[in-house]
């Protein structure tokens, strides 16, 4: 069971938004603010200072005064404008609820690295009838989910009076260093002209490129087929998305190894010359290139950290060295067909895209198989030039979720963070029904018929000898290798890992 910091921890993700602080009028206009949460570590100065920087003449007051707690009576009764969470350190469950009950118009937190969330609360309506529907509703879903999360436990208590499976063997290092390049591709017969020369350039002569149509409308096929003679067509009838394209495209594939390359992806000059050598080791899976983006920003890099706020959540690390990652993106990597073959490749349960990467880099690591970020490698990508272009960015962010969600179900066996998932659900689910908003609510109604698979799916990848969640949570932060400690992280899933 959770302990009360880590479920006020889990359920205060949902309502922290990084805001500014110099640019809340809010805060500006303040005059008296209260100081909560975590003692020591001079987070409470820096919180003063920020807040006078922002609102000269404010008067600070913290929630502990020489060592005693002030009364919520008290708290009440001083009205303040602003109450400010520290979300440093353990502890302090106590000061953050009386800061959350103070009644202050206004709930702000700040991390250690000195950024601002402002919490938002939902609202609450007593004499709205529509505000009790919505409050009807919020609870029927979330009863929904418990239900949901009660039967992959009790799923997974079954499982263990059954007789254990025989770990799969490990096919070893790869068997040699050719590579075969597989673009999956929908509709982007104008990407052909921006993925396929830098490729045909990097392959050269010992190298091979291979285009999958995944049923295109466009003419891609008969674009590639005319103007590319030396790369390799396969052309799939029906539409089977992301993972169901390069499923076809590495069973048509002769080499040990195959790279994965989106189509609104530019292979840099030196590509393979970096990342070839990793696979010399032994427990190399996949080795991912530095990823750039057209503006200069790393929003996606490639290098990869994990955290798990509820759901996990991928983190781009600046592209500082080579090392352990969560997993090797599918639009710029290169993997080991054996052992991606011994894992099942791509899971089709995640169609149309995202997250079956993901998944597979977690079950790489369930296994003891490492992916690698090289930062030597690098390709241009076009994020999102491609999804966004035939499928929106709003249905594409909801799909997203959606999946996130699906990967909880199918892998995280960890019981505290099944609890954390769900508290993190429920939170979410309650915030945005009595909001008005609905975003975690499709994507958990979307997920809802893939359960049962995702359940299967979950009794499948039993082994005997698998790495437990937080070990592969550990394992593959490349932080770790910076000398962070190597313990799951917790809360939000920023730098400052600070949580409400």
């Amino acid at each position: 069971m959770l302990a009360l910091d880590e479920l006020i921890r889990t359920a205060g993700n949902v309502l922290l938004s990084p805001v500014k602080l110099a640019e809340m009028p809010s805060a500006q206009s303040c005059r008296r603010a209260l100081v909560a949460g975590a003692k020591g570590g001079g987070a409470a100065a820096q919180a003063a200072e920020a807040l006078k920087a922002a609102a000269p003449g404010v008067e600070i007051e913290a929630a502990c005064a020489e060592g005693r707690w002030l009364s919520l009576w008290w708290i009440r009764r001083r009205r303040y404008d602003v109450a400010c969470l520290l979300l440093t350190g353990e502890g302090g469950a106590r000061g953050k609820l009386l800061a959350v009950l103070s009644g202050a118009p206004t709930l702000v937190a700040i991390g250690t690295s000195g950024q601002w969330y402002q919490l938002q609360r939902p609202p609450f309506r007593p004499l709205s009838l529509r505000w009790w529907a919505r409050a009807v509703l919020s609870l029927l879903l979330c009863s929904l989910y418990l239900v949901l999360i009660e039967s992959v436990l009790l799923s997974d208590a079954i499982w263990r009076l059954l007789p254990m499976p025989a770990a799969l063997p490990d096919p070893g290092p790869a068997a040699g260093r050719a590579v075969t390049f597989i673009v999956p591709t929908y509709n982007q017969r104008d990407l052909m002209d921006f993925c396929i020369p830098p490729l045909l350039s990097e392959a050269g002569r010992e190298h091979q490129v291979l285009v999958v149509d995944d049923a295109s409308t466009d003419a891609t096929a008969e674009h590639v087929r005319q103007a590319y003679r030396r790369v390799k067509l396969l052309r799939l009838e029906d539409n089977q998305g992301f993972a169901g394209a390069v499923r076809a495209g590495v069973a048509a594939v002769d080499t040990p190894l195959f790279a994965l390359i989106n189509s609104d992806v530019e292979v840099r000059p030196g590509f393979l010359d970096k990342i070839l050598p990793h696979f010399g080791k032994d427990d190399v899976f996949a080795v991912c290139a530095r990823i750039q983006l057209p503006d200069g920003s790393q929003v996606e890099t490639g290098n990869v950290a994990p955290s798990f706020s509820g759901i996990l959540e991928p983190h781009h690390l600046p592209p500082a060295k080579a090392g352990p990652i969560l997993f090797a993106g599918g639009a710029s990597s290169v993997f080991h067909k054996a052992r991606y073959q011994a894992l099942g490749g791509l899971d089709t349960i995640y169609h149309p895209f995202y997250w079956e990467d993901i998944d597979l880099g977690y079950r790489a690591w369930r296994r003891g198989w490492r992916s690698v970020f090289e930062p030597a490698a690098s390709v241009l990508h076009q994020r999102r030039a491609a999804i966004g272009a035939h499928y929106g960015d709003a249905y594409a962010d909801e799909i997203f979720l959606r999946n996130a969600i699906i990967f909880v179900w199918k892998n995280v066996r960890d019981r505290e963070l099944l609890s954390r998932h769900l508290v993190y659900v429920c939170a979410r689910v309650t915030r945005e029904v009595l909001g008005g908003g609905a975003g975690m609510c499709r994507a958990v109604l979307r997920a809802l018929p893939r359960f049962p698979r995702a359940l299967f799916a979950r009794w499948q990848c039993r082994r005997r000898g698998d790495l437990p969640d937080r070990d592969i949570l550990a394992a593959a932060d490349p932080r770790r290798e910076e000398g962070a400690t190597p313990s799951l992280p917790r809360g939000r899933p920023k730098p400052d890992g600070g949580a409400a």
